[in-house]
């Protein structure tokens, strides 16, 4: 009999923590049969070696798959490609190799959640933000940004595609969706390079329906983290920061096409924060050229306008060495 979740589980270089991830796991209630579908992304940091264990001490539920060879860097949809293919249950919840759940009724209350609200194709809760290491307080995860508190309430509630887009993140260990869903979505969008892969995830679901807010705390989300993507994305050349911006507009075109530009001008808006990081981080001439970026520079501050204008003409090692003589020669380095 096929288990009623399967959980995908995407694990990178995660030997500290993985095990508590899979105990997580393991504990939810048991009227909710689960199987465990883990894809590890070539770890080479023990990692592979407890999810051997577990697959061993649990061989009809912790089901890994082991790579040879890192396929995010490639650009590979991760869950898309390795484990909804192999998904058996009527729903299908998502959690990282370093991120925890920690309610053991969250399958269940989850599940209840969207049987309760006719029409919805996706399900999430809050969480807790846990510093890697260990320096500042937890907090709720939503609202990520205090600017967002405007757009959240501390109460169950649907939300469409326009409403969700005012949620800057919502965390990916309590992402839960009835299998079908994925149906109503064209494989290729869920295929395509995106290194936001939650993002588009979420914004297709809840294109697909509409999303449901269940307000409980069921997961952590640990920030900070080394082998975390974000920590990736602070360390890259100017070259990837733009070729990962232009995949992720490239996916919010796909997702405003894919519902019918209902909801443009919320979709646009994300659109407009990936240009401003692409402006900001790694402009080129080109991109200034264009309408659409040209729009988002008006907008800024004039100091940034001119940063990025130079960082745009001259060559990065000469934009980095005046950049360090202003620090230095600034009044605040004086102080």
């Amino acid at each position: 009999m096929p288990p009623l979740v399967s959980i995908c589980c995407v694990t990178y270089n995660h030997a500290g923590t993985i095990a508590e991830t899979l105990e997580g796991f393991l504990a939810q209630q048991a009227d909710v049969s689960v199987e465990i579908l883990v894809h590890d992304d070539a770890s080479d940091d023990g990692t592979e070696a407890i999810l051997r264990d577990y697959a061993q001490r649990y061989p009809d539920v912790v089901k890994p798959l082991f790579e040879t060879e890192n396929q995010y860097r490639k650009g590979t949809a991760m869950d898309a490609t390795f484990n909804f293919p192999r998904v058996t249950g009527a729903y299908i919840a998502l959690c990282e190799g370093d991120d925890l759940w920690v309610d053991p009724h969250k399958l269940r209350r989850q599940i209840d959640c969207l049987n309760a609200h006719p029409g919805c194709t996706f399900c999430f809760t809050n969480g807790t933000v846990r510093d890697g290491g260990g320096r500042i307080p937890d907090r709720p995860f939503i609202p990520f940004y205090p600017e967002e508190a405007a757009h959240y309430a501390p109460e169950t509630r649907e939300y469409d595609l326009g409403a969700l887009t005012r949620l800057t993140f919502i965390p990916t260990a309590s992402f839960l969706f009835p299998r079908e869903a994925l149906t109503r979505i064209p494989r290729d969008l869920l295929l395509a390079p995106c290194p936001t892969g939650d993002l588009r995830l979420k914004l297709l679901l809840t294109a697909a329906g509409r999303a449901v807010y269940l307000h409980a705390f069921t997961c952590v989300y640990r920030q900070n983290a080394a082998s975390s993507v974000m920590a990736r994305w602070g360390a890259e050349p100017p070259a990837k920061t733009r070729e990962r911006c232009r995949q992720v507009i490239a996916m919010l075109e796909n997702v405003d096409a894919f519902s019918h530009r209902r909801w443009h001008a919320d979709v646009r808006r994300l659109m407009d924060v990936q240009l401003r990081v692409w402006i900001e981080a790694a402009p080129t001439h080109a991109l200034l050229a264009s309408p659409d970026a040209r729009r988002v520079l008006r907008s800024m501050p004039p100091a940034r306008r001119l940063k990025a204008r130079l960082k745009a003409t001259l060559p990065e090692a000469l934009f980095r060495r005046i950049r360090a003589w202003f620090r230095r020669n600034s009044p605040s380095a004086s102080r």
